[in-house]
């Protein structure tokens, strides 16, 4: 049973792994082509715009510490990791909202304003 359950958190581990590395690399190559559409605009953005380019270049760092906790996991030193991970994902899924909203504030904002 040991090893059913240390060889299901080195899948899930490795999943959560890759899952985070194509999640940041797709998130840093759609995000950037935004925020090279965002300078052209040459006006002041929304505050969770702001937050999405400034942050967006970090969530490779989400990948990272999932890599650290699949090689404590495979080396059998903690399960207490998987809770972490658990988390990450949480966090994870809460920033594909985030970028959305970041990413399209700038437009919802623009179309309130009355046409002159």
């Amino acid at each position: 049973m040991v090893q059913v359950k240390s060889n299901f958190q080195i899948i899930a581990a490795t999943i959560s792994t890759l899952y985070f590395s194509v999640f940041a690399y797709g998130a840093f190559i759609l995000i950037q082509q935004f925020e090279i559409v965002f300078d052209s605009f040459e006006s002041e953005l929304p505050i969770q715009t702001s937050l999405l380019i400034g942050s967006y270049r970090y969530w490779g760092i989400l990948g990272l510490i999932s890599a650290f906790i699949l090689f404590r996991v495979s080396k059998r030193k903690s399960s207490n990791e998987m809770k972490v991970l658990t988390w990450l994902i949480v966090l994870s899924l809460l920033l594909i909202p985030f970028a959305i909203w970041g990413i399209y504030s700038p437009v919802l904002e623009g179309s309130q304003q009355p046409a002159t």
